[in-house]
């Protein structure tokens, strides 16, 4: 993007504002297909990262009222950047405060900025940040979100760069807004059908052809073609209505089509359905147009409301009304009256007893005096909505007592009508539902602490009503094994355990002495088919009897523990054994070396000089277990470059070196194998070819790979350029070096050799099995 921009933001050729296109296009594709706020959100901080070669990015959410700001982060990508743990707090604000102008905040130079104060600046420094941008994304005006790029070094940003990234973000609040309001619509029509369908009636929302475009189940039991009875003509005969005079109304005076017209029909009109060819029952059918905003019918509202039993059990119904008050009396704190419109005129003693308004007081509206402050204009609101409407109310507030305290009640009326439908009175009571809210509000609470702290947790817990048989596991046990929590109960979750477990771990259950629970360890097997180990406990719940009522239990991860007591004894355990290994041959290198001194001096000396030898073996070992293995060729040069064979300048011009790199040497191999190149190379020094000008010293080695399992190293020594006698060294008829070769390496390697003097030197060779390179394993 910088390419395609001069240092004052115009373009530095056509290729800006293509350049500019290309990415807003690519925005917008891969905008397209979502609509969460976050996954936007996400995408385009991403993206700018990535455009602007920033080494980091984000966006980060604002919620305001006014007093306070709350900001939530939200790195795309960190960077590796370090995140203070106040990052909000330093930086947050003062960036929101310089955004709410719905300017870019801009830093170039975080440590020059004299527009930033010495917080913000330490906590810019505290994240390794050297320059900062942050666009604003705003909606009417109001800062809604923003973006912010950080670099590690100071970032110049030109116009051009600047106008580029505050059009990526006004797209950016496009797509977002777009998505909130899909969201929103989304929502609102789930929490619309939801309610629809909560409510004992028919409800539905039609278009202008009469057709459902929403409604409850209990609408389309009654409309199961989809379209209204006027509009369906295969429909039609199964709806009867009549008008007041009792004249059989025609389809075009149904509730349905009078809407379609513009006309209202509510409370509504009493229809006969026909449910099939013997079953017919009385609904009433309320109907009222729907206008756009240019004032056109563009659909309907219809209720259909099943009134069978209310019409043809109206006696019934007066003596279950009057059933009903005297229950009414003995549960109502208050029962009252109130007029078609509304108003309160009939005296109420209970409602005056409990609440002590006198009647003045009460009457009218002035009975919302006594309703809590925080209820009233909802309860009004509500009580009024339902006299226009006609419709009974079922709603809750808090009703202050004649002590001062509020309780809390729920509160229903309905309307009384007469035979004609008209609204004679309204019928409402007062019940006390203090007890209950308190009740509900603490059971909620207790859930949600209970919620957060089971979900919180790392271990897996489950309950059992019987020993061995579950009833429920937590959240964590599905996300651990796969197994859903219906699955896992009664014995299901058995099948997660590992099959030699799984005896253990009944045994150990059902053996659990009373009240004293059990602990085992065992392994459980992991979504990916993996065996982890676990730590499970179960503690049974007794009662009051003494009896078990159910257990409580968790399982702990326990794999990385066992893993690092394994790995330890292992360790342990090796040190031992090479500890033991080394003592045994500093024992025998003691032993040999005295046998053959000449004295004290002599044995101190070349005892010394085999000690060095086993030290930079070990050395060697030291520094290649990364790699795994000590390499020959490594050895070798280690063994002369302590006696003078090589030095920084390369090898000595009297050795000649010849053979391949990388060939690996068995472990136990290493340290018999070095003591005889030890011998060897210490020998030459002293007797043999670099102990004169005119010797030679040729190494050479080679895999030799017969029909044996393992391939073998040989290595062939040659000395020439020395007399007879100097090259068999004071070592050469028994020593320890020749007895080393020729009778340990055979013994402890399974190698062959030979040794041998010529006419002007000597000869050595050593076979000794080595490691495959293919297959890495040690030979016998």
């Amino acid at each position: 993007m910088r390419d395609a921009l001069a240092a004052d933001g115009s373009p530095a050729s056509p290729r800006c504002s293509e350049a500019r296109l290309r990415f807003l296009l690519r925005l917008g594709d891969a905008l397209r297909p979502l609509d969460d706020v976050g996954a936007i959100q996400a995408l385009v901080a991403r993206m700018l990262v990535e455009e602007m070669e920033a080494d980091r990015g984000g966006y980060a959410d604002v919620r305001s009222d006014g007093d306070t700001v709350e900001l939530e982060w939200r790195p795309a990508d960190d960077g590796g950047f370090p995140t203070p743990a106040h990052w909000s707090a330093d930086i947050g604000r003062p960036v929101h405060d310089r955004l709410c102008s719905g300017r870019i905040d801009l830093h170039q130079d975080v440590a020059d900025d004299a527009s930033l104060g010495a917080a913000e600046r330490h906590a810019y420094a505290a994240m390794d940040v050297a320059a900062a941008v942050n666009v604003p994304v705003l909606d009417a005006g109001r800062l809604r979100a923003f973006f912010f790029l950080h670099h590690r070094r100071p970032r110049p940003y030109s116009d051009g760069e600047l106008d580029f990234l505050r059009e990526t973000a006004e797209r950016a609040g496009f797509a977002i807004e777009d998505a909130r309001t899909k969201a929103a619509l989304r929502d609102s029509e789930a929490r619309l059908l939801a309610a629809l369908e909560s409510v004992p009636a028919g409800i539905a929302m039609l278009d202008t052809s009469g057709r459902i475009v929403l409604a409850n189940a209990e609408y389309r039991q009654f409309l199961p073609s989809g379209v209204i009875p006027s509009r369906d003509p295969a429909g039609v005969g199964r709806w009867q209505a009549w008008d007041d005079d009792g004249h059989l109304l025609t389809p075009t005076d149904y509730p349905g089509a009078r809407a379609m017209r513009g006309e209202r029909t509510v409370p509504g009109q009493e229809m006969l359905f026909s449910i099939d060819a013997t079953r017919r029952i009385w609904t009433r059918v309320a109907s009222v147009p729907i206008y756009d905003a240019a004032g056109r019918i563009n659909g309907q509202a219809s209720v259909i409301s099943d009134i069978d039993a209310l019409k043809r059990n109206s006696e019934a119904l007066r003596e279950s009304q009057a059933r009903a008050q005297l229950l009414i009396d003995g549960i109502a704190a208050a029962t009252w009256e109130a007029a078609p419109d509304g108003l309160v005129e009939a005296d109420s003693p209970s409602w005056r007893a409990f609440t002590g308004q006198a009647y003045d007081e009460w009457k009218g509206y002035g009975w919302l005096t006594a309703i809590h402050p925080s209820d009233r204009t909802a309860t009004v609101r509500t009580w009024r909505e339902a006299v226009r409407a006609r419709r009974p109310i079922d709603a809750e507030y808090r009703l202050r007592r004649a002590d001062g305290q509020y309780r809390w009640m729920n509160v229903r009326a309905v309307p009384l009508r007469n035979d004609a439908g008209r609204i004679e009175k309204w019928l409402g009571l007062n019940i006390d539902i203090d007890a209950r809210k308190r009740l509900e509000q603490s059971l909620g609470d207790n859930e949600r602490r209970t919620r957060a702290l089971v979900e919180g947790i790392p271990q897996l817990l489950w309950r059992a009503g019987r020993a061995t048989r579950l009833d429920w596991a937590s959240p964590q046990w599905t996300a651990f094994t796969g197994q859903t929590e219906q699955d896992s109960r009664a014995r299901g979750w058995l099948d997660m355990v590992h099959p030699d477990d799984r005896d253990a771990v009944l045994a150990a259950w059902e053996g659990a002495a009373a009240g004293a629970g059990f602990e085992i360890e065992h392994r459980l097997r992991h979504r990916d088919g993996r065996y982890r180990w676990f730590a499970t406990r179960g503690v049974p719940v007794i009662d009051e009897a003494g009896d078990i009522v159910e257990w409580l239990g968790t399982a702990n991860d326990i794999d990385a523990l066992r893993d690092a007591q394994a790995g330890q004894e292992i360790m342990v355990a090796e040190l031992q054994h090479r500890t033991r290994n080394l003592i045994a041959v500093v024992r025998a290198l003691s032993e040999k070396t005295l046998d053959g001194a000449t004295s004290l001096a002599d044995f101190a000396r070349r005892f010394n000089h085999r000690l060095s030898s086993l030290a930079r073996v070990q050395g060697l070992l030291s520094h290649t277990k990364a790699r795994g293995r000590v390499m020959f060729d490594e050895l070798l040069r280690s063994e002369l470059s302590a006696l003078g064979g090589s030095d920084s300048d390369g090898l000595d011009a009297r050795i000649t070196l010849r053979g391949p790199r990388g060939i690996p040497l068995r472990s136990s191999a290493v340290q018999t194998l070095a003591l005889a190149l030890h011998e060897l190379a210490t020998n030459a020094v002293k007797h043999g070819a670099l102990a004169s000008a005119t010797g030679r010293l040729e190494i050479g080695w080679s895999i030799e790979r017969d029909d044996a399992p393992c391939p073998s190293l040989f290595i062939e020594w040659t000395e020439t350029g020395v007399s007879a006698h100097r090259a068999g060294g004071a070592d050469a008829p028994s020593g320890y070096g020749r007895e080393l070769i020729e009778r340990a390496l055979p013994f402890q390697l399974k190698a062959k050799t030979s040794y041998a003097l010529t006419a002007d030197g000597l000869r050595c060779t050593v076979t000794v099995p080595i490691i495959s390179t293919q297959t890495g394993k040690e030979g016998p």
